[in-house]
């Protein structure tokens, strides 16, 4: 199943170039690694190289996207991650554009300690030249999680940098966890761009209940890669 997997993932992307020329809609193909992969800043994954997938169409002023990462992950079994999502912007005021998005994924952990799940979530964001608030609701099906995510972000680029800090809080039923982050990206060549992502995150939980993440984590967390938008 995993090969099978490997193989229909190389073919998507090979021909995501020649869809996206010939439809109206965004697509981009990333890669690299990452020292632990997050979900609601919880771990699923250690020390893993990375591949994604992104599509993006708008219509009637409705955005669509369809995205996919595949992990190998170093226990030798394979994590991937599929979701879609739905989202408009609607403009409150003269510099204020209240932004909603829906989503569901589904989590193929490839993990013994997390069974595979299907996440439903909405986001809402006050989106502004300054910084942007926002509150994400979680669902998790299959690991019986709920809760939502509170957090603020700001963007801004800088001698060709771009930056986005955030700081969230995220509740769920039997986790909390505190994140503060820095996203970087830079165009290199063309449509590539590199990026990177350091955090600190802190998980409090029951050490009795982690089947949502491979252990409580309190330390750094490092992404890395190259993205090419078509």
């Amino acid at each position: 199943m995993n090969k099978l997997f490997k193989i229909a993932l190389l073919i998507a992307t090979l021909n995501i170039s020649a869809f996206a020329e010939s439809n109206t809609i965004t697509a981009a193909i990333d890669a690299g690694y990452t020292s632990s992969y997050l979900v609601n800043n919880l771990v699923q994954a250690k020390d893993a190289a990375v591949a994604g997938v992104t599509l993006g169409k708008t219509y009637a002023g409705v955005d669509f996207s369809l995205k996919g990462q595949y992990l190998p992950i170093a226990s030798g079994t394979d994590s991937s991650h599929w979701g879609l999502g739905v989202g408009k912007s609607f403009e409150a005021l003269k510099e204020l554009t209240v932004r909603t998005d829906a989503g569901v994924t589904r989590h193929q952990t490839g993990q013994a300690l997390i069974q595979n799940y299907t996440e439903v979530n909405a986001r809402v964001a006050l989106e502004n030249s300054f910084f942007v608030p926002y509150v994400k609701a979680i669902y998790n099906v299959e690991l019986d999680q709920s809760g939502a995510t509170v957090g603020m972000e700001k963007r801004f680029s800088l001698y060709e940098f771009h930056f986005a800090p955030a700081v969230e809080y995220t509740m769920l039923t039997d986790a909390k966890t505190y994140a503060v982050k820095l996203a970087i990206s830079r165009n290199i060549w063309k449509n590539l761009d590199a990026f990177t992502e350091v955090a600190y995150i802190k998980n409090d939980f029951s050490t009795s209940k982690h089947t949502f993440a491979l252990k409580e984590f309190d330390g750094a967390v490092g992404t890395a890669g190259l993205r090419w938008t078509f």
